[in-house]
Parts: structure tokens; sequence; C-alpha cells
């Protein structure tokens, strides 16, 4: 039976981010960018723009954090591309 590490359906990831933000560890993202899209790097910062909550890699990539559909190996519940 396959397993795979998931976050709660309408779960935040958001923890998980400041966690890896914090420990200034490198990230493995899957997001919605009109299309499931890959970054990777370490987090340069969060922050909130519009009511939302956005990271910033150091590439200067910013990503929605409600958009992510994987972080390092945990997955959104609600994301089954895979």
């Amino acid at each position: 039976m396959d397993t795979r590490a998931t976050i709660p359906s309408g779960g935040s990831f958001y923890p998980l981010v400041l966690e890896l933000f914090q420990q200034q560890q490198p990230v493995a993202i899957l997001y919605d960018d009109n299309g499931v899209t890959r970054a990777n790097g370490l987090i340069e910062n969060i922050f909130e723009r519009d009511g939302r909550q956005w990271l910033k890699l150091e590439d200067q990539t910013e990503i929605r954090i409600d958009q992510l559909y994987a972080v390092n190996g945990t997955f959104s519940a609600d994301y089954s591309e895979c």
C-alpha cells in the first residue's frame, strides 16, 4: 500500500513553511501557477499581501502559500496528480 505524508484537507502549509524558513532548510515545492509548477531553493522571506500569506525564494520567485500542492514531500490531501 502506497502512503504519503499529507496535510489535512483545508489545512495550511504555513507551519511547515515557517519551520523550514527559520531553519534555513532547502525546499522543493509544487504549486499552482496555471498548472503544476516546481520550485526549489531557500525561502528568503515570508510575508502577507492582500490578506494572503506568501513566501519568496532566494531566486525572487513569490508563491502564495495557499497555492502550494507539496513541500519537501508533504502533500496537500486535496492534491491527486501523483
